[in-house]
């Protein structure tokens, strides 16, 4: 093709043509300028469509951690729901009666095994290590659900130093020392051991014990209000994210 032009150009030269030489330049200048453009615009066609592409992929996979979070907070929540739920019972249990039967005891025991659990939350980062890790938060264009996705990493990140590596010192260091018994193990396992028995009137006087149950159960409200905040903002990312896939 170039040689094409370039043997036009010659027979105008040697023709003495040469008005029509300089028009014929211009135009094939023009032509080269078009040509340019239009592969400057192919170029940026496909790169957008390849962002476009990865944005999608981005977006499905975090529509998949956030949805894993939002279920495994709920099930944080319900398991949290129960310990305050055992708490109360063992205050009722313990004030409300002088003489225990073996059912109470057992019943004491059980429920206060379940204290020694605890909820730990970490977000799924999958995704959001795979952005960050590649620079390519550009990648979501919608610049409200950007801010909110970073936003609630961060929050989730603060909320992990301040409250859940507390909570976790609270159990490992004053709550599970002072609720554990071995006359409460012994009586939940059916284990067969000769443990000092545990005489459950003195309970309601121990203020160790109750203030240990009091901690427990405050620290686990208040590990759930941050849980339910979590979800919801889960859900707010989510919205946005089903409506940004609807689109694409």
């Amino acid at each position: 093709m170039i040689k094409f032009f370039r043997q036009i150009r010659y027979n105008l030269m040697e023709q003495n043509k040469t008005g029509k030489y300089f028009k014929y330049a211009i135009g094939e200048i023009v032509l080269v300028v078009i040509g340019i453009l239009i592969a400057l615009q192919i170029n940026n066609w496909n790169e957008s469509r390849k962002i476009n592409s990865q944005e999608v992929v981005y977006l499905q996979d975090l529509k998949n951690d956030f949805t894993f979070d939002i279920e495994t907070l709920n099930a944080k929540v319900a398991d949290n729901n129960e310990r305050v739920h055992n708490i109360d019972t063992i205050l009722t249990l313990i004030s409300s009666k002088n003489v225990f039967t073996e059912q109470d005891e057992l019943l004491l025991a059980n429920m206060t095994l379940k204290l020694f659990g605890e909820s730990y939350f970490i977000p799924e980062k999958g995704t959001i290590n795979q952005i960050q890790s590649s620079s390519s938060g550009s990648y979501i264009k919608n610049k409200t659900l950007r801010d909110l996705i970073f936003r609630y990493y961060s929050n989730n990140e603060r909320i992990e130093k301040n409250m859940e590596q507390s909570i976790q010192i609270y159990q490992h260091h004053i709550i599970t020392p002072t609720l554990i018994h071995p006359a409460i193990a012994k009586k939940s396992m059916n284990i067969d051991a000769e443990v000092s028995p545990l005489d459950m009137s003195l309970l309601i006087k121990d203020n160790d014990y109750l203030n240990a149950l009091t901690l427990k159960s405050v620290g686990t409200q208040n590990q759930n209000i941050e849980y339910i905040k979590i979800i919801k903002k889960a859900q707010q990312i989510l919205t946005i994210i089903n409506s940004e896939l609807a689109n694409d």
